[in-house]
């Protein structure tokens, strides 16, 4: 007959003979599992003792690791933010050619000088005004930027100049008749009287707040 006795602390041993037959050591049928550690006795993460180890590492490196390993970190920081304030906020762009002459370009027939302005690329496209100076891909040649000026916007009839095909035109939502400058006209600008108005709601079309100058240049747009 077999007997299963309980005794203290609540470990069970089985029997095969009773207890006062039993000579050998009981067997523990439930196994033992020491608690684990408290999360008091763990070490902290520390950002700040990471930070001093990747550091310490740092400068025990030879000058000559160094030096690219923080060129191409400063280029990874940076570089987001310099291509959002280049395509997002201002842009730098230089005039070529006389078609706003004696606007911008005001020496083109005395000196090299041109041009540089600063294009708004916020909020491109919308509220744009009669008056107002803009930047935009040429409809004729989408590789090309122009710089005009609004001479009216949607609504506006507008008296137009050779070569367009009508002597009156009527401008659609959405869209504003652009020209150049020049006094000689068509000449010396492709403007609206060429290719027509032009779509205001895209990124093609950017404000043109002020300008900058400088000395000399070689390519731009017109």
């Amino acid at each position: 007959m077999s007997f299963i006795y309980k005794i203290p602390r609540g470990i069970f041993l089985n029997l095969s003979q009773p207890l006062r037959h039993l000579h050998h050591r009981p067997t523990l049928l439930c196994p033992y599992n020491p608690p684990s550690p408290s999360p008091q006795s763990r070490r902290p993460f520390s950002l700040h003792h990471n930070i001093r180890s990747v550091r310490a590492r740092y400068d025990s490196l030879s000058p000559i690791i160094r030096l690219p390993i923080y060129t191409l970190l400063a280029f990874i920081t940076w570089f987001p933010v310099l291509w959002f304030l280049h395509n997002k906020v201002f842009q730098p762009m230089l005039v070529n050619g006389p078609s706003m002459y004696p606007f911008i370009n005001t020496d083109h027939y005395t000196s090299t000088r041109k041009d540089v302005v600063a294009v708004k690329m916020w909020g491109a496209g919308y509220d744009v005004r009669r008056g107002d100076v803009v930047v935009f891909r040429s409809p004729l040649d989408p590789e090309k930027v122009v710089l005009k000026r609004v001479i009216a916007v949607e609504g506006d009839i507008v008296h137009t100049r050779a070569p367009c095909p009508v002597d009156k035109q009527e401008i659609p939502i959405g869209h504003v008749w652009v020209e150049g400058e020049h006094p000689e006209g068509s000449r010396w600008s492709y403007d609206s009287n060429s290719y027509g108005p032009v779509s205001t709601p895209s990124e093609a079309l950017w404000n043109l707040p002020f300008f900058l100058y400088i000395s000399t240049a070689a390519n731009g747009f017109d």
